[in-house]
């Protein structure tokens, strides 16, 4: 039986863990591939304390499955934000580790080119890279994108224009995985 969305929600917002547990299935993909986006070696812990926020706060959420997934990405960008002024103000040397993969060989070429996609994503600025995430990673509407950002929506479909057109340059060169964005260019 495949239960829906709305079902799932009322279930999880009532505590049920299985509700939890089917939201977490359908957009844990989705919150990991963002934060490896951004911050791969702290990925899975902030994907982690997004769910507990989501856990804890979800008998407040009113609203659809669009909705949610804006309320999700906002408490993701939150995270995301607190890590990087975390790190801004306790500068640590941190090895990256690489995310797990499945023995499957169409699975590790999958993970491959995801993990390619996500090193030229790093590459962009903080701005690009974030308006990019959002947009195409979590399939967000442009005013969400812009409501999470704190951007206007024309100042979003700017930053994600020029980061796809950087992104199809940096297609043609070596990839490295060399972050040149800072915090002060996200907010």
């Amino acid at each position: 039986m495949n239960v829906g969305f709305d079902e799932w929600l009322e279930s999880a917002a009532r505590g049920e863990p299985e509700g939890l547990a089917n939201l977490w299935r359908r957009y844990q993909p989705l919150v990991l591939r963002y934060f490896r986006g951004r911050l791969p070696d702290a990925a899975e812990d902030l994907a982690s304390t997004v769910w507990i926020d989501v856990a804890s706060n979800l008998s407040s959420f009113r609203g659809d499955e669009d909705g949610f997934r804006g309320w999700l990405f906002t408490i993701a960008h939150r995270r995301l934000v607190d890590e990087h002024r975390r790190r801004e103000r306790r500068p640590e040397h941190s090895v990256s580790q690489p995310p797990e993969r499945s023995s499957s060989s169409d699975t590790h070429d999958d993970a491959t080119s995801l993990d390619a996609a996500l090193a030229l994503i790093r590459r962009l600025p903080a701005d690009q890279a974030e308006a990019v995430l959002l947009r195409v990673v979590a399939d967000l509407d442009v005013g969400v994108v812009a409501e999470i950002m704190q951007r206007r929506e024309g100042s979003v479909r700017v930053l994600v224009h020029r980061g796809l057109e950087k992104l199809s340059v940096l297609c043609q060169k070596p990839v490295t995985d060399e972050p040149r964005s800072t915090m002060n260019e996200v907010s």
